[in-house]
């Protein structure tokens, strides 16, 4: 009995724990990503990520061969150098935003509970 009540209490408080934990950090999506993206990225990347002169698709083969396995590099780049116009510009949510939506339209996929950096405490959904 004694034992029984023990793992009710550990359960009770990781559920409490969880809770109050998805309550600050909501999960980011591809959706809002597709907002700050048609704003801020579109111009130079395209509107379907195909790439623009100079600026790369961040979709197809060459993009998943540099990227996949790399989402915190990409991420990083986003946040620190996007857009080229006026780089770090974007906050970390947006940054993580455009980040889900790009590896969304490339089917890659991430663990759950991922987190792309400390300070977005927020972990990615990329099929929002």
């Amino acid at each position: 009995m004694r034992h029984r009540a023990l793992s009710l209490i550990i359960c009770s408080a990781a559920s409490a724990s969880a809770a109050a934990a998805g309550a600050i950090h909501k999960p980011v999506t591809a959706k809002r990503g597709r907002a700050v993206y048609a704003e801020r990225c579109a111009d130079c990347h395209g509107r379907n990520f195909e790439g623009v002169e100079e600026a790369p698709a961040l979709t197809g083969a060459r993009f998943e061969t540099k990227w996949r396995g790399q989402t915190v590099k990409l991420y990083d780049k986003i946040r620190r150098s996007m857009p080229q116009d006026d780089p770090g510009s974007l906050s970390a949510a947006e940054a993580s935003d455009v980040t889900a939506l790009i590896l969304n339209a490339n089917r890659m996929q991430l663990p759950a509970a991922a987190h792309l950096q400390a300070e977005t405490a927020r972990p990615i959904n990329p099929t929002g």
